[in-house]
């Protein structure tokens, strides 16, 4: 990285900062002279150059800051990615669990309809039987009333008929 940053300020530095004199005629200064020139020239460089550092400088933290947040909103995705996530399984879980109550509870209904048909039949069942019953206790009523008159007209038949109804 230090190469690149040495080329990086060269190159500006050729571009932008060196500052061409005008071509003279050197002949006539003295050395001394051309000295001082070269150093003001040198200080006008070093001078540009310490700007442009500076001036990278602060753009590298500038962009050292910016990483930093972006790498915090990275994070931040991440969490409210993984906690999304998380609610979409634990809403999946829910439906899941849901859905296998409602299928339950429809097989229990549909049970209990087919237990509520079969009572139903068994009480027309019933039913029918006790009018059938009915219909016979009324049919026999005439035999069971002339069983009582012959049973008071005879007593042997009398203690017979209390042996066997209790009567």
């Amino acid at each position: 990285m230090d190469g690149e940053m040495e080329d990086y300020f060269r190159s500006v530095f050729d571009e932008k900062l060196l500052v061409k004199m005008p071509e003279r005629e050197d002949d006539h200064l003295t050395p001394a002279t051309r000295l001082l020139e070269k150093r003001r020239e040198m200080a006008e460089v070093e001078q540009a150059l310490s700007a442009q550092k500076e001036e990278f400088q602060m753009k590298m933290e500038s962009l050292q800051q910016r990483k930093e947040e972006l790498e915090r909103k990275e994070e931040q995705l991440k969490m409210s990615i993984f906690k999304f996530d998380k609610f979409l399984k634990e809403n999946d879980s829910k439906r899941t669990r849901a859905i296998g109550k409602a299928k339950t509870e429809q097989e229990l209904t549909k049970q209990k309809e087919r237990d509520l048909e079969k009572l139903n039949e068994q009480v027309a069942d019933l039913m029918l039987q006790k009018e059938r019953l009915k219909q016979r206790l009324i049919k026999n009523a005439v035999f069971w009333k002339y069983l009582e008159q012959v049973a008071q007209k005879s007593e042997e038949v009398q203690c017979l008929f209390m042996l066997l109804f209790g009567n």
